[in-house]
Formats: structure tokens, C-alpha cells, sequence
């Protein structure tokens, strides 16, 4: 009897597993799940958006610089400092991490805006979408003004976005999406 595994292989395109990564970050991020597998699953989503940018001739984030405030001086050499392909690779000399919250989100923002510009849905997918909403309702100070204005319209007129910002992560995904886990 031959006891050797014989791995059975899963194929599927890049553009799915960096959607895959995505929304499983976006899903913890919404139920408060570790900041770690957050931070990390973005990353690894980013990097493979970059190389299928590079495999495809495009640029990846043109237009995430549109919604968002451009950072001081200071806080732009930090940004640079949060890449997500060398995070860790610089946390080996320490033995802690040091994980900020706002690049974290800020990050998995940049990775939603990559995605809807590589794929062929430009919209992503619905749990993407409820993110970037809800990420503008908390961060509303992050963007540019009238970054959302036609979304801001659309919440105003069906939502009222002060009852919004009260609602908790998991419920607000609940009212937008009306599921409780992540296959919906």
C-alpha cells in the first residue's frame, strides 16, 4: 500500500484568491477578528495584485489617491513604512509587532480599490462594498471631501447616517447585507 499523500491541486486564477483574501479580511475586520491575520491577509492580496498588474500591463491603484486625504510629510514615510510585503520581514529583528489599526484598515482599503480596478467586476463584490461604506462612515476624517458624495446621498435619503455610525460592525454588515457569516 502506498502511504504517500498525493496533494490534489486546486486551480484558480490570481484575481480570485487575492477577491478570496480580501473578504475573509474584510469578514474578521467586520466581527473585530485578530489584527494580524487582517493585516497579513491584505498584504498577501496586495502582492498578488501587484504581480498581476505587472503581468497584465496595468497600474493597480490609480485611483485609490482620489478618496483619500493626502498625508503629512511625516505620516507619508510612515505609510511607506507600512508595505505589507516587508512588514514582517522587519518585525524578525524584534520580538513583538507593532500593528497599527488605521494602516491595517488603510490597507485593506487599498487592497478593495486594487481589486475593483484589476477585476473585471469593477464593483468587487457585495461584502467589499458593504466595507468601503462602512470604513467611510468610521473614517469619514480619511477622505477627501465629497469622496462619497452620491453614496452619502444614497445612505441620506434610505439611512440616517448618524443611527449608522451607532450601529456596531456586525450589525451594520447584518442591515447591509442581511447575513451573520461569511458564505451569506
Amino acid at each position: 500500500m502506498d502511504r504517500c499523500i498525493q496533494p490534489r491541486l486546486v486551480r484558480l486564477p490570481k484575481i480570485e484568491a487575492a477577491k478570496l483574501q480580501i473578504e475573509s479580511a474584510i469578514w474578521l475586520w467586520f466581527v473585530n477578528g485578530d489584527i494580524v491575520s487582517i493585516y497579513t491577509l491584505a498584504a498577501a492580496a496586495h502582492r498578488v495584485l501587484l504581480e498581476l498588474a505587472g503581468l497584465w500591463g496595468a497600474q493597480a491603484w490609480p485611483c485609490t489617491a482620489g478618496y483619500l486625504c493626502a498625508p503629512a510629510e511625516d505620516e507619508a514615510s510612515a505609510a511607506r513604512s507600512q508595505d505589507g510585503a516587508k512588514y514582517f520581514e522587519h518585525a524578525k529583528k524584534n520580538e513583538t509587532y507593532e500593528v497599527s489599526e488605521q494602516w491595517t484598515e488603510l490597507h485593506l482599503f487599498d487592497a478593495v480599490m486594487a481589486y475593483g480596478n484589476l477585476a473585471n467586476d469593477r464593483a468587487g463584490s457585495p461584502l467589499m462594498s458593504t466595507f468601503v461604506v462602512r470604513f467611510g462612515v468610521e473614517r469619514e476624517e480619511l477622505f477627501v471631501a465629497d469622496a462619497f458624495s452620491l453614496l452619502e446621498r444614497r445612505i441620506s435619503v434610505a439611512f440616517n447616517l448618524a443611527r449608522l455610525k451607532e450601529l456596531s460592525r456586525i450589525d451594520f454588515l447584518k442591515e447591509f447585507l442581511g447575513c451573520v457569516g461569511p458564505a451569506g
